[in-house]
């Protein structure tokens, strides 16, 4: 074992550490294999090969490792192993690492995989059976700091971060030497002393000694107890090392730490012993391990079995080739060979640019599209708003294809000419030679968020067709928990390909240009990129969409990509909006503003600005008295939780949310809907999301019609400013309570079903059976219990959140949760059965086959407790999501070849119609069994439907 240093008590402020790791020649990337398998595994979909292996972690680090080779181009480069040995740490404390879990069973395959792996890119693999992995990297990394070389260790482990070192600068005669760096691929952070002391609040050097203090139980590292961080980093700069501390734990004042110091002495050097990473002999020279060109054999020998077909073509000799490639001048001919700034081109050749002077390529090109496999399009638009975007240039990329027809195509139609003025093509000639092929099912598109580029496409006359997979709703079925689906975290994430941002190509701030006046050379290399991963996603995901089985593929398929049209054709509709209405209650409102105002300055003698923060600590804390609560940057929070806790010591805070509520509802409704008419159409248009809930739900942007307000009167009245056109109606039909349906199927629970099966009030029935009494002797106040009862149930609300919400005791909301789950035991079984079965999969699914992935389930305290809210919720929430869904498409494809109604909003559970004033009956009729029939429950589905010349109105 290495002797800790005994090291000063000052540690220096370190240096800085760069963005991004230094590579190239003279650097060494060593690759800690197991860190970033685990991590892989468990931040990736799963992926299974042909035969069915699982291969999800394989792939995220095969991903992982070439885009750090092909990014920083180390000169030398390693992978190195754990092979079970475990440098005598376990002769040293029998316990060490014993109770750590066994892989998750379908990790376990893929081990030998990723070593096999490793050997097919011609990667150095290092493992030594007498030792751990950090104690070969450790070794490695001092050997080549010595030998004058940079060191980046790509790995997040925070024991590996004891050898940061932002080094020094100078000829290592006179005391210089190369930094040695951590880098996390997955964060894209580099992490060296900088990072060290803002995580732990000590230097590397002292980490160690850190780690001793506050063990570690993963690997039952025993430490001192009641330690932690922030107390061994106040005592380490205290004494300069644990040997300091344990010197001077005998005269330390707080009686428990002295004690437990003094106690557990042998423990905390123990544990220093066993964090240490020791210097081992190198089973390969530092010589040996420059960075290979992999041989095209072992590539297609491994990975063809695997299924990883883009990988193969991104590293094989054509995809290198592609990379060399150098840019071409020669503008005469129309054809302009693009470097990729990023190297990234699986297709295997560089992108091009076509231009006015080409035309028999043009055609050719288009022509030959009609025979490909697939043809990924993406657009350039000049606004975020399809509605109003012009069609800037279109990116093709063609799938089965071969040579110069399987090169990503940039066609620019409105940029900014620069040096190739007169060369663009004209507008209508090249839309109306792509209508073909746009419009035709076959060949089969990918194109990521097509909703958007198909409402584009069809201001410009063009109907898209045959989109077969949209890599952002292939994401989101996959994994919706995942972070987020756009192309740019697709890429990172799937490719392990870091598309260019935004800022990097058109700028940023004061200097940022528009998409449509970036000239061509540029605007083509980064559309280009775009749709090659877009292609290459489509591929990918399309395969791991067939793996994953017939449920998930079917909701792709049959559920999301139609519903894309659907919400499309709603997008497109709009709704009339009444901006006199809205006028006249923002009149309203600012006069009950400016009187709460009022009320609120007499009542404090003085002027108060409700919108400070500041001024209303003053008011309520200071000059009232009132109890502080929790403490931020600015001083003690007024947030809304503060404030509803205070209402009931002080009549001014209930003026003060008050007067929040109504700006916040003048704001953000009364004075801003108006502006979003469209001048052109006249009417409202909200955009839908449909990758952004992660339980399934449908969700609406610029504006969010989601969230307005109905728990209040002035809330409600907004959907009086949501008007029919003369002649017509409003029609507002929605479910009547799905999730508690969906809870009922679900539960099996026989009095929750026999309340929807008889067709009774089930408020009525849970409080009949709650408080135990007849249901005909129900009172009101009894019945609304059992309502939040039912709801919370859903949600898994607390006793704390049921008694806000009822304005009772904690005890008392407790008692009646208790009595729902003994009344109705089947709710309080299932709900434990979810639990558990999401724990032993890792994922809760809905009725459809959705299934989301919880890891806060695998992690601890309010962590954990909100993975088990979401295990419970999600079935419910996101089961209710896809029957709303299934019925919003049979309902549109009922009503597309019906002049006289159409759909034009969905909020929630809810569906809005436009009808002629004389066939509502006929509509009604018509949705009424299409809904209630979405999809086949052991209850019966309800809805209710209400009519009116406003939204308001049909709500009665």
């Amino acid at each position: 074992m290495t002797d800790p240093a005994t090291l000063p008590s000052t540690p220096t402020t370190p240096p800085s550490t760069p963005t991004t790791p230094p590579g190239g020649p003279g650097s060494l990337f060593l690759f800690d294999a197991y860190n970033f398998v685990f991590r892989a595994y468990h931040a990736l979909p799963m992926l299974n090969a042909p035969d069915g292996t699982p291969v999800n972690a394989v792939h995220g680090f095969v991903r992982m490792v070439q885009a750090t080779r092909r990014d920083f181009q180390p000169e030398l480069v390693a992978a190195v192993f754990d092979a079970g040995g475990d440098g005598g740490r376990r002769a040293l404390l029998p316990a060490y690492k014993a109770n750590r879990p066994p892989a998750p069973e379908e990790l376990r395959p893929q081990f030998p995989l990723v070593r096999k792996a490793v050997d097919a890119l011609s990667i150095p693999r290092i493992e030594d059976p007498g030792f751990e992995a950090d104690d070969v990297i450790a070794s490695y990394a001092r050997a080549a700091q010595a030998a004058g070389m940079r060191v980046i260790i790509v790995s997040s482990d925070k024991d590996l971060m004891q050898l940061c070192d932002a080094g020094v600068a100078g000829d290592p005669s006179e005391g210089g030497r190369p930094p040695i760096y951590l880098y996390d691929t997955m964060k894209g952070k580099l992490v060296g002393p900088a990072e060290v002391v803002e995580k732990f609040g000590v230097p590397p050097a002292l980490l160690g000694d850190l780690l001793a203090l506050t063990g570690d139980s993963s690997d039952n590292v025993p430490g001192v107890p009641g330690i932690g961080p922030k107390t061994a980093a106040e005592l380490l700069h205290e004494h300069g090392s644990l040997e300091g501390v344990l010197a001077a734990a005998p005269s330390i004042k707080q009686k428990k730490r002295r004690e437990r110091l003094v106690d557990h002495a042998q423990d905390a050097r123990t544990s220093r012993q066993l964090v240490a990473l020791q210097e081992v002999p190198l089973p390969t020279p530092l010589e040996a391990l420059a960075d290979r060109t992999p041989d095209d054999a072992a590539l297609q020998a491994f990975f063809e079995p695997l299924g990883f077909k883009m990988v193969l073509r991104e590293l094989g000799s054509a995809g290198r080739a592609a990379r060399a490639r150098s840019i071409g001048d020669d503008e005469e001919i129309g054809v302009v060979e693009l470097q990729m700034v990023s190297g990234f081109c699986p297709a295997g050749d560089a992108h091009r640019l076509l231009l006015a002077a080409d035309d028999a390529a043009f055609a050719a090109y288009v022509a030959a599209l009609a025979s490909a496999e697939a043809v990924a399009v993406h657009l350039s638009l000049s606004s975020k708003d399809p509605l109003e975007a012009e069609i800037v240039g279109v990116a093709l990329a063609a799938q089965g294809l071969e040579g110069e027809l399987a090169r990503p195509v940039y066609v620019p139609l409105a940029h900014g000419q620069g040096l190739m003025d007169g060369k663009q093509r004209e507008r209508e000639p090249v839309l109306a030679a792509l209508r073909p092929v746009l419009e035709a099912e076959s060949p089969p598109k990918f194109a990521h968020d097509h909703k958007r580029f198909a409402l584009a496409l069809r201001r410009a006359g063009i109907e898209l067709r045959g989109v077969t997979l949209d890599p952002m709703l292939a994401s989101y079925v996959l994994d919706p928990a995942r972070s987020a689906h756009t192309l740019e975290s697709l890429a990172k994430d799937v490719l392990g390909h870091p598309l260019r941002p935004a800022d990097k190509v058109l700028g940023k701030g004061r200097k940022a240009v528009a998409l449509r006046d970036l000239t061509f050379v540029p605007a083509a290399s980064w559309q280009c990129e775009k749709v090659d991963v877009v292609r290459t996603l489509g591929v990918d995901l399309q395969r791991q969409l067939s793996d994953a089985g017939k449920a998930l593929r079917k909701l792709h398929d049959e559920v999301e990509l139609p519903l894309a049209r659907v919400l499309l054709q709603l997008e497109e509709r709009g709704v009339v909006l009444d901006p006199q209405v809205l006028q006249r209650q923002s009149a309203e409102l600012a006069k009950q503003i400016a009187e709460i105002q009022a009320r609120v300055d007499e009542e404090a003698e003085e002027h108060v600005n409700l919108d400070s923060p500041i001024q209303l600590q003053e008011l309520l804390f200071e000059k009232r008295g009132l109890p502080k609560g929790r403490k931020t940057k600015t001083g003690y929070s007024t947030d809304a939780n503060v404030l509803e806790e205070l209402a009931m010591l002080d009549p001014i805070v209930k003026d003060i949310l008050e007067y929040r509520s109504l700006t916040k509802l003048k704001g953000t409704y009364l004075d801003s809907f108006p502006k979003l008419i469209n001048a052109r159409t006249g009417r409202l248009h909200t955009s839908y999301n449909q990758a952004v809930a992660a339980t399934g739900r449908i969700s609406s942007t610029d504006p969010n019609l989601q969230n307005i307000p109905i728990r209040t009167a002035e809330g409600r009245k907004i959907r009086d400013a949501f008007v029919a056109p003369p002649g017509r109606m409003l029609v507002a039909i929605d479910y009547s309570q799905i999730e508690l349906r969906v809870l009922a199927h679900l539960s099996g629970d026989p009095g929750l079903r026999s309340a929807f099966i008889d067709d009774v009030d089930v408020h009525r029935r849970t409080a009949a059976e709650v408080f135990d009494v007849p249901e005909g002797e129900v009172t009101s106040e009894q019945r609304r219990i059992a309502k939040a009862v039912n709801f919370g149930v859903i949600y898994g609300q607390t006793a704390f959140g049921l008694a806000q919400q009822l304005g009772i005791p904690r005890g008392k909301a407790g008692s009646y949760i208790r009595a729902y789950f003994e009344k109705i035991p089947g709710v309080d079984r299932y709900m434990s059965e979810l639990i558990a079965r999401a724990k032993a999969r890792g994922y809760a699914e809905t009725i459809l086959g959705r299934k989301r992935r919880i890891p806060e389930l695998s992690r601890k305290g309010p962590a954990r407790a909100y993975g088990e809210r979401i295990a419970r919720n999600t079935p419910i929430q996101g089961s209710a999501a896809d029957i709303l869904k299934v019925a919003m498409i049979k309902v549109e494809n009922a009503l597309c070849s019906v002049p006289w109604a159409q759909m034009l909003l969905t909020v929630h559970d809810e569906l809005i119609f436009e009808c002629d004033e004389a066939r509502v009956d006929e509509l009604v009729a018509l949705c009424r069994p299409l809904m209630e029939g979405a999809v086949k429950l052991d209850v019966p589905l309800r809805v209710d439907a209400g009519q009116g010349r406003t939204w308001g109105e049909c709500k009665g």
